[in-house]
């Protein structure tokens, strides 16, 4: 390889990365929507799965990353900075996500609590 040359980054690679970031994304507001329904347990395995695919995304984005600071230059696309912004809105939804879920739970218990209270004066 030449001194300036830069080499394509093959599309399978960035499939990858598009479809464990949707992935994750995909089990996090999963996991939102049952939390609403208080399937706690079950919300809790999906974001274990949800941190799997995105821990296999980001593999896929370091093996890149190491390519590069090797002294391989990758070829940008349209296409691998879809894949980049897919993670990185993965891993905001993630944060996001996580703290609506706290609060949802909150929002459960109390609503519990409401319901105790009504029925005490029935």
């Amino acid at each position: 390889m030449e001194a300036n040359e830069k080499i394509s980054i093959r599309e399978d690679i960035i499939f990858k990365l598009i479809s464990f970031s949707g992935d994750a994304r995909s089990r996090i507001y999963e996991a939102y929507d049952m939390v609403r329904n208080g399937e706690y347990d079950k919300a809790e395995e999906n974001l274990k799965k949800a941190d799997e695919a995105i821990i296999q995304a980001h593999n896929v984005q370091t093996g890149l990353i190491h390519k590069e600071a090797s002294g391989i230059h990758m070829e940008m696309s349209l296409l691998m900075v879809h894949a980049q912004d897919h993670l990185m809105s993965t891993l905001l939804a993630k944060d996001m996500v996580k703290d609506m879920i706290s609060m949802q739970k909150e929002i459960n218990e109390l609503k519990k609590e409401v319901i105790k209270g009504g029925n005490k004066d029935k």
